[in-house]
């Protein structure tokens, strides 16, 4: 497989004649920057074409070509790939996002999800049915993208990962061929993505819930220590007790950020996943009476009320921006220690401005699954030392600095505390070790790739693993 160019442009278009319902892009035209346009901004990274199929017929025809005329192509969906890897220079980019249909079948509790279909998609469409599944917390991301390599979020605790929410799939192979993933293949996706072939359509789990209780609490911002100190203090005493620990329905998200006109200021995101509201008022109020302990003063903000799952994310939305340079540096971390929380605190108080900010999703008491190859089964927080800005000298200059800087004194500090594995979703490739991140997992997925996919047609896949030889 190799670059494309002009040539390999007109040769598709060419090719296309015989599939109508692709929509292809080019550079010279006057709507492909907004297309082409991803969380992270790669503008060097200039795709040849994009190509936007309509139908699982399209995504076949695109593969063929690609293979039979030696064409490089990367696939994206949501385009919220951390490190901007949906994003390859010179390469057809196939847009999956035209396939985002969202079937539910109510009396069997499942619903068949496009290969396209972004989180607001699907949580919209289960919302009319009285359901939900597992989905992350922005809903311009890619739903399967989100789900195949993990799927950390708030409804880890109680229903488990989005990994683990995968019944059935199918994909088109490196040949073309639409094909139903048998066990092995299936154990393969649960965890390793689109590795194997571009996947049009999972079917995934559905559980009876109308709405959730969502929202945020934050901190007087007078002492951040204070406040990380008092929380991560009770927080260990919760998850060690097994009587009066946390309940699963109940996710806390913590959050080092800066907030208009306060500056930095430490914060957490709570959700209820459980039916019982009124159970969830009590935990709400015991966690917002912790923040008040740090500095002996009320929380500053305590908006959280039932909400619908879309309107959750779609609330989210609103605190991110989509398109700005930079990455996330992710580490998993197994508890919240004095001296990993003291290091977080610091780094809290020196945000450098931009979208710096410092958030912890965590799996609590995971379920384990043999039919994934998903790698970190283990109780743990996954941190995002979130390095973003608008302004490219920023991102890549002073935020990217603090975000390294940070990541380093944890594990100078605390290095006990650091697990080996990190999110597949968040690394760049230059700096994942997969071997780590996979753990007992990585010779299943290699020899999984190797059988699947030899000839390595899917390379620009997450994760990059080569075939054996």
């Amino acid at each position: 497989m190799a670059p494309g160019s002009q040539s390999t442009a007109s040769s598709l278009r060419d090719y296309l004649q015989q599939h109508p319902s692709v929509k292809l892009h080019v550079p010279e035209d006057p709507d492909f920057r907004c297309i082409k346009e991803c969380c992270i901004l790669k503008p060097e990274a200039q795709p040849f074409a994009i190509a936007q199929p309509q139908s699982v017929e399209d995504v076949q025809a695109l593969v063929r070509f690609c293979t039979e005329n030696d064409v490089d192509f990367v696939v994206r969906a949501g385009g919220h790939d951390c490190a901007g890897r949906s994003q390859v220079h010179d390469a057809l980019s196939i847009d999956m996002r035209g396939l985002k249909s969202v079937t539910v079948d109510q009396s069997a509790l499942t619903v068949r999800v496009g290969g396209g279909a972004m989180h607001r998609d699907v949580s919209a469409e289960l919302e009319k049915y009285g359901l939900v599944t597992p989905v992350g917390s922005i809903g311009s991301v890619g739903y399967t993208g989100w789900a195949t390599l993990g799927g950390y979020g708030p409804f880890s605790p109680r229903l488990g990962l989005g990994v683990d929410q995968i019944l059935s799939a199918r994909l088109v192979n490196p040949k073309g061929e639409l094909i139903e993933a048998g066990e092995e293949l299936l154990t393969g996706i649960r965890g390793g993505g689109g590795i194997f072939g571009v996947i049009v359509e999972t079917t995934i789990k559905a559980y009876p819930l109308k709405e959730i209780v969502a929202g945020l609490v934050v901190a007087d911002p007078s002492d951040l220590s204070a406040n990380w100190q008092a929380f991560s203090k009770v927080y260990r005493g919760w998850r060690e007790d097994d009587k009066d620990g946390l309940p699963a329905d109940l996710y806390i998200q913590p959050f080092g950020m800066a907030l208009p006109g306060l500056g930095s200021a430490f914060a957490l995101g709570l959700t209820w996943t459980g039916p019982d509201q009124e159970e969830a008022c009590r935990w709400i109020d015991k966690v917002a009476d912790v923040l008040a302990t740090g500095t002996g003063k009320a929380p500053i903000v305590k908006q959280v009320a039932p909400t619908s799952v879309t309107a959750y994310a779609e609330q989210n939305e609103k605190m991110f921006t989509y398109g700005v340079y930079g990455r996330v540096y992710p580490l998993n971390f197994r508890a919240f220690t004095e001296k990993t929380v003291a290091v977080l605190a610091k780094y809290n108080a020196s945000l450098p401005g931009g979208m710096s900010a410092i958030s912890i999703h965590a799996i609590r008491s995971p379920q384990d699954n043999e039919a994934s190859v998903f790698g970190e089964r283990s109780d743990h927080s996954m941190l995002e030392v979130i390095a973003m800005a608008t302004d490219k000298d920023l991102a890549e200059g002073a935020v990217a600095t603090w975000a390294k800087a940070c990541i380093k004194e944890l594990h100078d500090e605390d290095p006990d505390n650091i697990l080996e594995s990190s999110y597949v979703s968040l690394g760049s490739d230059n700096d994942s070790d997969y071997k780590k991140i996979y753990g007992g997992q990585y010779d299943k997925l290699v020899a999984l790739k190797t059988k699947y996919d030899p000839d390595n047609v899917f390379k620009f896949a997450v994760p990059k693993i080569t075939p054996a030889v």
